[in-house]
């Protein structure tokens, strides 16, 4: 099954063939499920595109035909290559060497030249890249997208930066939001019966609140936020430009 679809801008190629199966942990509980899982399994299976010359992919957001593949001669292989295929063994080594012994003839990782050609650009320079053979490309169909602003492949760079600046926006809006005594991370109240991390100082996710103002609840939800705000806290100086504070926390301290 080899369709493209309206929404599926790409699919995922590399230089194997394409699987048969897919491994799973257990079994579905019931006759029907596993009917299910075996449709499931084909339509994943086919979004899987082996290369070969002719396939489209995409190389620094602009679309390249392949030209040629082949493995990189053993005495060739490069220092990079010989750290990482050396890498490979040790960590063969110390997780129970499970399964075969990573050889260099058939090892994943080994060194590949992708030779590619700039789609609808035969007089120009092919490309000539290095990389692992289990490298994931990103395969296009015949017919694919380019923005008509920038002549990038669709979504182009231009149109994720938007996306990105849309999603910080609707961030900051959401934490405006937050009233003081309420955790910077997740938004809810801070109660007096949670452990918390407090830090002195400025609050510098809301400028608009009192010093000292900044809480979070100590619980693993929130640790991701807490550490951001603690790198932040720390370039900014931390305690060493706060001296002369004194934090009032009955919570367990400053992080």
């Amino acid at each position: 099954m080899t369709r493209w679809y309206v929404g599926q801008p790409t699919k995922r190629g590399g230089i194997h063939p394409p699987r048969t199966s897919i491994n799973r942990t257990g079994h579905a509980s019931s006759a029907m499920r596993r009917q299910r899982q075996r449709i499931d399994d084909r339509q994943m299976l086919a979004n899987y595109v082996q290369l070969k010359p002719g396939v489209l992919v995409i190389w620094s957001r602009q679309p390249y035909r392949v030209v040629e593949l082949a493995e990189r001669p053993l005495d060739l292989w490069g220092e990079k290559h010989e750290m990482r295929y050396a890498t490979a063994l040790e960590q063969w080594e110390q997780g129970g060497r499970r399964g075969d012994r990573p050889e260099k003839a058939t090892w994943d990782g080994r060194p590949y030249v992708f030779v590619l050609q700039p789609d609808g650009q035969p007089h120009d320079e092919p490309l000539h890249l290095i990389g692992p053979a289990n490298y994931s490309w990103a395969v296009l169909p015949e017919h694919y997208a380019i923005c008509s602003a920038c002549g990038e492949l669709v979504p182009c760079a231009h149109a994720l930066a938007e996306r990105e600046a849309d999603k910080q926006a609707a961030v900051a809006d959401v934490l405006m939001d937050i009233a003081p005594g309420h955790c910077l991370g997740c938004g809810e109240y801070v109660s007096p019966r949670q452990k918390a991390a407090r830090f002195p100082g400025p609050n510098l996710w809301r400028p608009d609140m009192p010093d000292h103002s900044a809480v979070f609840h100590a619980r693993q939800e929130c640790a991701g936020a807490v550490e951001r705000y603690r790198r932040q806290w720390e370039a900014r100086g931390g305690l060493e430009q706060q001296t002369v504070l004194e934090l009032d926390d009955p919570h367990g301290g400053v992080l």
